[in-house]
């Protein structure tokens, strides 16, 4: 599935140097062990407004995902990463069979000959 050319935007350097080199890199807020989407401006539970980045597992479970009608299909998926935040990815190497809420899922990597590289999950 083609999803066009992603693009830094200053804020998600990290992130993109993170899936450049087949990492997981995701917020995190030192003061209270709690780990966020990388999008999160700041920590609820505690205040804290800089967060810092930190390398996740790449350990994740489906939530619900969605079946675009393309030929081939596309799935789109809300995963709940092992460290506890949500995001928002592409589902490879599945059939719509095959998907079912709590099917453990492992972070890969997408490295475009245009623009950033991308994580999406496999079972």
């Amino acid at each position: 599935m083609e999803i066009g050319v992603l693009r830094r935007d200053g804020r998600t350097d990290p992130f993109f140097d993170g899936t450049a080199s087949d990492r997981l890199v995701v917020k995190r807020c030192e003061a209270c062990d709690q780990w966020f989407a990388p999008d999160a401006s700041g920590c609820p539970g505690c205040g804290e407004e800089d967060l810092g980045w930190a390398e996740a597992s790449g350990e994740a479970t489906l939530v619900t995902w969605t079946v675009l009608p393309k030929d081939p299909p596309a799935y789109l998926a809300l995963v709940e990463l092992a460290e506890g935040p949500w995001l928002h990815a592409r589902l490879d190497g599945v059939t719509r069979d095959g998907l079912r809420e709590g099917l453990p899922l492992r972070a890969a990597f997408e490295h475009p000959a245009e623009g950033e590289s991308y994580i999406l999950f496999r079972p």
